[in-house]
């Protein structure tokens, strides 16, 4: 499939996915999107799979999309949604406030991130900006990013042990901190809880750690989530 240029044409809109599965949030975005005159909602998903399966008849030029659709596993399934359809421009809406997420999203496909708070102008400007191939991301998250950045710098040896994490062990890390049993983090990451049992030794080992109590206040003082995650 090649990549859809309707919406540089003129008096035709930018058609735009909905992928969440929250409906009054999926109502909201339509709402704003459909108001404005150069782009439309074409179909909606309430989860990655579903998305997939719309992309070919409904032909969309960008994807919004929560973070944690399908339980959490947002990542994964916007690797999906690039190899299916790589020309397709992906805006991320998150809700949690980790300065770690975003570098994975970005890495995942995500052409832009706001965070949910976003204001409805922005939301429309980001879609814009994304359909022509830029990326995007908004005055909270870069404040975020360079909060991150100076908590790094000044703690290198939290900074050094986090680098040697891969990107399953940091998304095991971020949903174990916030609580989550290996049990639960197993069905978020669609892995076996043997798989989730392994990898949360090897991030505790690397990280030096031997209960989830170092782990916690590991990655509320580094910013890997907050008070409000947990």
């Amino acid at each position: 499939m090649s990549e859809n240029a309707r919406s540089g044409e003129s008096g035709v809109r930018l058609r735009v996915m909905l992928c969440h599965d929250v409906p009054v949030m999926r109502g909201g975005l339509r709402s704003i999107i459909n108001a404005e005159r150069d782009m439309e909602v074409v179909a909606e998903a309430d989860g990655i799979t579903q998305a997939v399966d719309l992309i070919d008849e409904a032909r969309p030029e960008v994807i919004v999309t929560d973070l944690c659709m399908d339980n959490g596993s947002g990542l994964d399934g916007m690797r999906s949604v690039k190899n299916v359809a790589p020309w397709l421009h992906i805006l991320v809406l998150a809700g949690q406030g980790s300065g770690d997420l975003f570098p994975m999203a970005m890495r995942a496909g995500a052409d832009g991130y706001l965070m949910r708070d976003a204001e409805p102008t922005e939301v429309v400007n980001a879609i814009r900006c994304v359909s022509k191939g830029h990326n995007y991301v908004n005055a909270s998250i870069v404040t975020l990013l360079v909060s991150t950045y100076v908590c790094k710098t000044r703690r290198a040896d939290l900074r050094d042990s986090y680098d040697l994490l891969s990107d399953r062990e940091r998304e095991t890390l971020c949903l174990a901190a916030a609580g989550h049993t290996n049990r639960e983090i197993a069905d978020i990451l669609r892995l076996s809880e043997r798989t989730i049992h392994n990898v949360r030794a090897r991030l505790m080992e690397k990280l030096g750690f031997h209960d989830r109590l170092e782990l916690l206040k590991y990655a509320l003082r580094r910013g890997i989530i907050s008070a409000g995650d947990m």
